[in-house]
């Protein structure tokens, strides 16, 4: 251990010899003003000027005194600071990731001098000291650019300084005063000491990091377990804000999701959890760099990184990046999980190496997406999270003040407690939505309503969604304008998707013209949406008008109908298509039935084409 002087504060680092992976640059930093030093500083304090820090800036301060952020020992200067934003490295060489810095207003920087000794405050509490080395202006631009890189999202950090007008920063050295506050001892905040002793207590020799900010999704959740198959036990770093939460939703909702799913479905005694301040698992390479150097100053000899966010992209500049460090002491090995998606077919989350499906049984939900569907009220889908933890997701977003003033948004359906799976395994099949699209007459209805026929017969529970049956009822309140058509199509495909989760399969019939309106269905379906297009040629459909609808249209008396006066898009791709200009019914219902069983939506004992009663000619 090197020796520390009042000239410097209480800096020093320790050489450890606990046979553990070594920290980043070989030792570690402890800046913690020592019990026979406090009574004394304590009485100096109130001759100190004083500087307010924020919750994440105190987060910085301990993860410096602890050594988690070894070989800092202080908030960096503007030396250090230009270097790291414009070279990812210290100015010693030693590669760093991200900036560590503790900001101020104009006011209170010109307050304070260069050399002078300040006292850092938090919520009127006394937590450390700080001997002034530089204070610069904060280059804010720089700072958006590399700490936005891969979150899709502003920093918290910098939208909370921009608030509150902090555009100067101070460097120097610092030291902690207090041990542990009451908040961070409810938080179970681990340092690297304690961690490392902690291995050695339980004898662990391979601990590891995993790169995820939500582990209550189903996604991260099997990631997580991947992880934990691989290692004796896990150091999960928790974000103090995230993504989700820059869309509206509050990290104590998030966190208390995550606690639940900790507390039910994974081993809590191979779980360790830790707060970590935001910027850390976002997708850059420079967010993956500082997480592994934190993590292998905790003792964790991998990490973890799931392949999505930022960085999936630029996998080669994260080996970069880490061969660079490895010169300099950064040792922790770095092994890429492979993406994750919902099967459908395989009934859970795979990857490309397990799952020999298709992408069109995959269920794949982004961040935004997500916070979308909480932030309306929406469930969300098993496939997403388990149905306990989307409930406390729920009840945490029911309880969060509102801060937009749209009291339309106090709508929060309860989670059942019944998944899909168990709902489709009572009734003995899959559920799906079947969505006919195609001109009036080509033969959707008549079709449809065959097939529902064959299915009810042979066991399945199946519904005809009908356009006339809705526009009767339902949407009888809309017109048939351009907007109106599309709020009927949305209002069928939210019809359709409440059937699906009552375990039915649904026939959808829907002239449905315009791609862009068809992909909105799908979209809000999700997962089990499949598009079948019903062709028929203009004139074949002309020919039958059943309706006389057409007949009408050409004289002027329907306007913008579809095939006459509006276009109809036809699908590009669609995952069946029934030329009803070229084939009889039967023929269209024999390849609609053997479509359904390859899909998977037939009862296991069922996969044989039911004869149809009589051949006849397709009508509307």
């Amino acid at each position: 251990m090197t020796g520390h002087s009042k000239q410097t504060l209480y800096a020093c680092t320790l050489q450890l010899d606990d046979a553990l992976i070594a920290p980043y640059g070989g030792r570690l930093v402890q800046a913690f003003v020592p019990k026979p030093d406090q009574r004394e500083l304590q009485a100096r304090l109130p001759q100190l000027k004083r500087v307010d820090i924020t919750a994440r800036e105190l987060i910085d301060l301990e993860m410096i005194a602890s050594g988690a952020y070894s070989p800092l020992t202080g908030f960096m200067d503007s030396r250090t600071y230009r270097s790291v934003l414009e070279s990812t490295v210290l100015p010693g060489g030693m590669p760093w990731g991200l900036p560590v810095t503790l900001a101020v207003t104009e006011e209170t920087a010109k307050s304070l001098d260069v050399g002078q000794g300040v006292a850092l405050y938090h919520d009127n509490e006394a937590v450390g000291v700080m001997l002034i080395a530089d204070i610069f202006a904060w280059d804010t631009e720089s700072e958006e650019r590399i700490c936005g890189e891969g979150a899709g999202q502003p920093s918290p950090q910098i939208a909370e300084r921009k608030a509150r007008k902090s555009n100067f920063l101070l460097g120097g050295v610092v030291s902690m005063l207090i041990a542990r506050s009451s908040e961070q001892r409810l938080m179970k905040h681990q340092w690297p000491k304690d961690m490392r002793y902690l291995q050695a207590q339980k004898q662990w020799q391979k601990i590891a990091a995993i790169h995820l900010q939500n582990p209550w999704q189903r996604s991260d959740e099997y990631l997580l377990k991947c992880a934990l198959e691989a290692s004796d036990a896990l150091l999960l770093h928790i974000n103090t804000e995230t993504a989700l939460e820059q869309s509206g939703l509050l990290s104590s909702v998030l966190k208390g999701a995550s606690r639940l799913l900790l507390e039910n479905y994974i081993p809590s005694n191979r779980v360790l959890e830790n707060p970590a301040p935001d910027g850390f698992f976002h997708g850059s390479p420079r967010a993956v760099l500082q997480h592994a150097i934190l993590s292998q100053n905790y003792g964790c000899e991998s990490i973890f990184l799931p392949a999505h966010g930022g960085y999936a992209g630029a996998r080669q500049e994260v080996i970069n990046l880490f061969a660079a460090a490895r010169k300099h002491g950064l040792t922790i090995r770095c092994v890429f999980l492979d993406p994750t998606f919902h099967c459908d077919q395989c009934g859970g989350i795979a990857t490309e190496k397990s799952c020999p499906h298709n992408a069109a049984a995959r269920t794949i939900i982004s961040e935004t997406e997500i916070a979308a569907q909480l932030m309306h009220g929406k469930n969300l889908p098993p496939t997403v999270a388990r149905p306990d933890v989307a409930r406390a997701v729920a009840r945490g977003m029911a309880n969060r003040p509102d801060t937009d003033g749209n009291t339309g948004k106090y709508l929060y359906p309860h989670v059942s407690e019944i998944s899909r799976d168990l709902i489709e395994s009572l009734a003995g099949h899959k559920a799906g939505v079947l969505w006919m699209t195609g001109l009036s007459g080509s033969g959707k209805s008549t079709i449809a309503h065959r097939v529902q026929r064959e299915l009810l017969l042979s066991g399945h529970r199946v519904y005809v969604l009908d356009g006339d049956t809705l526009r009767s009822g339902l949407n009888s309140d809309l017109s048939f304008g351009e907007e109106a058509r599309r709020e009927n199509l949305r209002r069928a495909a939210e019809v359709a998707k409440v059937l699906v989760d009552a375990g039915l399969i649904v026939i959808a019939s829907f002239i449905s013209p315009f791609i862009a309106e068809r992909q909105m269905v799908r979209k809000i379906v999700g997962a089990g949406f499949f598009e079948i297009y019903v062709e028929a040629t203009l004139e074949t459909c002309e020919e039958r008008d059943p309706k006389g609808l057409y007949k009408r249209a050409r004289a002027g008396v329907i306007p913008h109908f579809t095939g006459i006066s509006s276009p109809y898009e036809a699908p590009e791709q669609t995952d069946l298509r029934l030329n009803t200009s070229k084939l009889g019914l039967e023929e269209c219902v024999g390849q609609f039935h053997d479509f359904i069983a390859q899909s998977g939506l037939l009862r296991a004992d069922n996969h044989s084409h039911p004869h149809a009663l009589r051949a006849e000619e397709v009508g509307a």
